[in-house]
């Protein structure tokens, strides 16, 4: 598939009009990623959005002292470092991808050239940006006020929405994600999440093989998580 097409899966870009598209697809550099490579760092010094065509990224930060507290992991369509886009804005995260990944990078500067034609691709990213804010404030309040055993289960439960594949058992999520990595995700440590998910497992609310999760009882999991919805 070609940059365009990827560039049509992007809610940002979905209604746009043949020829605005096509003044997308002109300023939009492509490049590849292989696995582990830091595509962007809060030092970076070009003001650079990331459209995602294929492959997974993770957004982290790093505490003082070091610690990787992961922030998101993103799949084929999203963005990431559109806070660059605003001036003033940064993303102060780091962007890693997981896998191999294919991404598209559009520069601050002819970004708002093509807004200042189509001032809808602007109110589209802040509404994306919104969302985006709405859902690290969920992140943070899981990590202030829930404790590990729910953390982990919204974290399943957001995994599964994102990544999930229906098997015959329940929700299998297609990425695979080490114990170490989902503690980055928690705020907690490698041995306090594999206790909980050894728990899990017994109760028969998951199922793990081969580094992948499968949500078996996703109401209970919910339960857990504290959340009210089903």
């Amino acid at each position: 598939m070609n940059k365009l097409w990827y560039l049509k899966r992007c809610d940002i870009f979905q209604d746009l009009k043949q020829d605005a598209m096509q003044k997308m697809n002109m300023i939009a550099s492509e490049k590849t990623v292989a696995p582990r490579q830091v595509i962007s760092t809060p030092d970076d010094t070009t003001e650079r959005m990331f459209i995602l065509k294929k492959g997974k990224v993770r957004i982290y930060k790093l505490s003082p002292d070091g610690k990787m507290i992961t922030l998101a992991i993103l799949k084929d369509g999203d963005v990431f470092g559109a806070l660059s886009m605003i001036k003033g804005g940064s993303p102060k995260v780091y962007a890693e991808a997981l896998e191999e990944s294919y991404v598209c990078a559009i520069k601050q500067e002819a970004f708002y050239q093509v807004v200042k034609e189509m001032p809808d691709v602007a109110f589209k990213l802040i509404e994306m940006i919104n969302q985006k804010l709405l859902d690290a404030q969920d992140h943070i309040e899981d990590l202030v006020f829930r404790g590990v055993p729910a953390r982990i289960a919204s974290v399943i439960i957001k995994l599964a929405e994102q990544f999930g594949v229906d098997v015959k058992t329940g929700v299998r999520i297609d990425l695979k994600i080490t114990h170490q990595e989902l503690a980055d995700m928690v705020g907690s440590t490698r041995e306090t999440v594999t206790v909980v998910l050894n728990n899990f497992k017994n109760e028969g609310l998951i199922d793990i093989s081969e580094k992948h999760v499968t949500l078996l009882d996703r109401q209970t999991l919910l339960e857990w998580a504290g959340k009210d919805q089903a």
